[in-house]
């Protein structure tokens, strides 16, 4: 059964040029010699001032295969980033995304296409006059998500227990993608950066149309290293002073990955009804991320964020006994349990060491995450249970300001925080 099925996805790898992407299908390749740069031109511009916007970021961002498309980079003039503009009436627009993007290409051309003119680098892109920037996503050609899919679809890709082959690549991206946030942060001083994380690809448990080609266990490893990635971004924004944009947290993603039924699909699997490319956004998908963009980014500016609508449908047949729609009681009882989580910051020793203990409990079984914070910057995080953080007691007392706690709770895709101030322990003042 499964042979069967890498057939069929060997033959749709020799028309979409690789099989399973958690980036880019495209492979990036080197500038030709003699290639005149194709320069960064506004997509719009209606003249000085006002909102100026630049997207930088790879193909989840440019949106190959969602018509109508634009001649470069694989750019759809439905991607998030055209959306997102158009929607916040933007006076000018640039889009310097590009299908096969790494973080090396922040700061050189980029040959995105056999005979086309190398993308400029993406960075240059970028101005004085620039207000917005979305940074991102990125860095998953660094990562070789490609080979990672590949792996898990042909053979196996869950490394042996204690091993981490991509513990050097992520430590790379780690520091380029906060050298290109800060590089843009000097380029444009005045724009406020908006880091993207991916999205979730891959249901948790066994996915239907991909359940002959990956088990559980694949699935599981393949989504927990794209997971990885967007918590990386989340920590260079974090870092960066920058806004993060989960989109992990976008209303219903989970529901709407390359496992839904196709008409439900955000995330395309295999056949993509000419809708988009293998485990990239729909059209629905790209629609999804910019309304939440543009929630957060109302959040973020102190505005009334508007209301998220998740009623696009993709190409493609339907769930014949779809599930009836009990989103609002879910997240009502979320929020229940949240109001029963209970976070400390007591002193203990660990191995002899005078140490503070940060620990959330309670939750009615919902509680994911447990995130810890002194004067707003982050000092650990636990994601499983007991949901611990322990910190030497002295560089505690050495970090100056104010304690809190950041505790997730999770409900299938739903996802709600609370904030618990803690009271700073004698041993730690």
């Amino acid at each position: 059964m499964r042979s069967s099925f890498q057939r069929a996805v060997r033959a749709a790898a020799v028309t979409l040029a690789l099989p399973l992407a958690a980036s880019m299908l495209l492979v990036p390749s080197a500038q030709g010699a003699g290639q005149t740069t194709q320069e960064h031109v506004p997509v719009w511009d209606k003249g000085t001032g006002g909102e100026r916007y630049v997207s930088l970021g790879d193909s989840f961002t440019s949106g190959p295969g969602i018509a109508p498309m634009r001649a470069e980079c694989g750019r759809s003039e439905k991607n998030f980033p055209t959306l997102l503009a158009t929607t916040l009436d933007v006076t000018a627009f640039t889009d310097a995304s590009c299908g096969g993007a790494q973080t090396k290409d922040l700061w050189a051309p980029q040959t995105w296409s056999s005979g086309a003119a190398p993308n400029a680098p993406q960075l240059d892109a970028l101005g004085e006059d620039t207000t917005l920037v979305t940074f991102g996503t990125l860095g998953g050609n660094d990562i070789g998500l490609v080979g990672l899919a590949q792996a898990c679809a042909f053979g196996t890709c869950v490394p042996a227990s204690g091993t981490d082959p991509l513990a050097a690549k992520f430590a790379t991206v780690r520091t380029e993608l906060a050298r290109g946030l800060a590089d843009a942060r000097s380029r444009a001083p005045h724009a406020r950066m908006v880091v993207v994380g991916y999205s979730t690809y891959l249901s948790p448990g066994e996915c239907g149309p991909l359940a002959s080609m990956l088990t559980a266990d694949e699935s599981a490893y393949l989504q927990s290293q794209i997971d990885r990635l967007s918590d990386t971004l989340s920590d260079v924004a974090t870092d960066g002073g920058a806004l993060f944009v989960d989109q992990r947290l976008i209303p219903g993603a989970v529901d709407h990955t390359v496992c839904a039924a196709p008409n439900k699909q955000w995330i395309r699997a295999l056949n993509t009804y000419n809708d988009g490319v293998t485990f990239h956004p729909s059209a629905c998908g790209m629609d999804a991320i910019a309304q939440y963009l543009r929630i957060r980014i109302a959040e973020d500016r102190g505005e009334t964020a508007p209301a998220f609508d998740g009623s696009c449908v993709s190409a493609g047949p339907g769930d014949p006994d779809p599930e009836p729609d009990d989103t609002e009681a879910r997240l009502e009882a979320l929020n229940a349990k949240a109001a029963t989580v209970k976070a400390t910051a007591s002193c203990t020793r660990v191995r002899g060491v005078r140490t503070v203990r940060f620990a959330a409990r309670g939750g009615e079984g919902a509680l994911a995450g447990l995130r810890v914070r002194i004067a707003g910057k982050r000092i650990g995080i636990d994601t499983t249970a007991p949901f611990r953080v322990d910190r030497r007691a002295a560089k505690v007392a050495r970090t100056r300001g104010a304690l809190s706690a950041v505790v997730r709770l999770r409900d299938k895709e739903l996802s709600v925080y609370r904030t618990v101030r803690l009271t700073r322990p004698g041993c730690a003042r």
